[in-house]
């Protein structure tokens, strides 16, 4: 999912506004920070806005969506480009939106799948033939249902994502990414008309890659969600700044309800992403009116599957992407400033 409520945040300038839900919760302060210093940097200003990382097939996949080539592949240990591939455009192997890498399965761990969140279509690559330079007309495939925004592929084989997902959070798609049902609501009591929902509560979705549970952090909340394939609830996390989303009632140019911001909105959760240990949260909390790029932020908050909060870390440059490999040892990131860069970190030693 890239992070579209960004582009909201603009077009809303042109809504009427008016201000009808509007709530949050004084949390307890989070214990002080480990700082954490990137052993590699690879930063260039052929980078654009990198919103997604994974790790698949021995290396490290980003998607740009800002500039073309769209999809950049770097070796594990220095960070070095080992190659790029996709442009702008609605043919085989184009991108009007790249937004999420979903890793291959585990008899083609040297594929990626690119999500598209305009085309709502995904385009399979090999990072072999990226690295080579010899991709050819590469296969896609559509989803059918909800506007996919965040989307994983569970253990099961089934889908399941975040975005503007009709009726709720999270919707299922089956094996053939067709679409089942939304699993995961709203919040009882909270009501507002056409998209705006959708729109305050759009949130990343993770799957364990032990099988059974999904995590979903709001992307202008400080909500995190721990509930299984049909959307049961297993655990509210412990999140240090809770805070409900905070909007005011817009409209389109065509007159359709809609959400706006105004300077009481935050940024919530801006990444999340899970081991079989573990779930790390790219936590913001700043102002989406804020000067530079407060969606960007140097803290990503640890959580167990349970719920419970383990620590924050602290990076020593803002991030807007993570991804963190199995074994819970290396964290990658990349961030927007002060050059676009992709970096990898020593993660402390488990705990707890």
């Amino acid at each position: 999912m890239a992070k579209r409520t960004i582009g909201a945040v603009i077009a809303v300038a042109m809504c009427t506004l008016g201000l009808v839900y509007r709530t949050g919760d004084e949390g307890r302060a989070a214990p002080a920070p480990a700082a954490l210093v990137p052993e590699a940097v690879y930063s260039d200003d052929s980078l654009g806005w990198v919103v997604d990382l994974a790790l698949t097939g021995g290396r490290l996949v980003g998607v740009d969506a800002l500039r073309d080539p769209s999809v950049h592949v770097f070796d594990l240990e220095a960070v070095k480009r080992l190659g790029s591939y996709g442009g702008r455009g609605d043919g085989p192997g184009e991108f009007k939106d790249p937004e999420q890498i979903v890793p291959g399965q585990p008899d083609s761990p040297g594929d990626v799948l690119i999500l598209d969140g305009v085309h709502q279509r995904l385009t399979r690559l090999s990072l072999d033939e990226i690295e080579a330079g010899s991709v050819q007309a590469p296969e896609t495939f559509r989803m059918d249902g909800p506007n996919a925004g965040s989307l994983v592929r569970a253990p099961d084989g089934r889908w399941f994502a975040g975005g503007w997902i009709t009726e709720g959070r999270v919707a299922r798609y089956r094996a053939d990414r067709s679409y089942d049902r939304t699993i995961l609501g709203f919040p009882p009591g909270v009501e507002a008309p056409g998209m705006t929902l959708l729109q305050a509560y759009e949130s990343w979705v993770v799957a364990d890659p032990g099988g059974g549970r999904l995590a979903a952090g709001t992307l202008l909340g400080g909500l995190l969600e721990i509930f299984d394939y049909d959307g049961a609830p297993i655990a509210q996390a412990a999140v240090p700044d809770p805070f409900q989303p905070l909007w005011r009632q817009g409209r389109s140019r065509s007159g359709r309800a809609v959400m706006s911001l105004g300077p009481e909105a935050r940024y919530g959760f801006t990444d999340l992403v899970a081991t079989g240990r573990y779930l790390y949260g790219l936590f913001s909390g700043r102002g989406v009116n804020e000067a530079g790029t407060p969606w960007a932020t140097p803290n990503v908050q640890v959580y167990t599957w349970d719920g419970a909060y383990v620590k924050t870390l602290r990076l020593d440059r803002a991030a807007e992407a993570i991804t963190v490999d199995a074994s819970d040892a290396w964290l990658y990131a990349s961030g927007p400033e002060p050059t676009p860069w992709v970096g990898r970190f020593r993660l402390p030693e488990p705990q707890g």
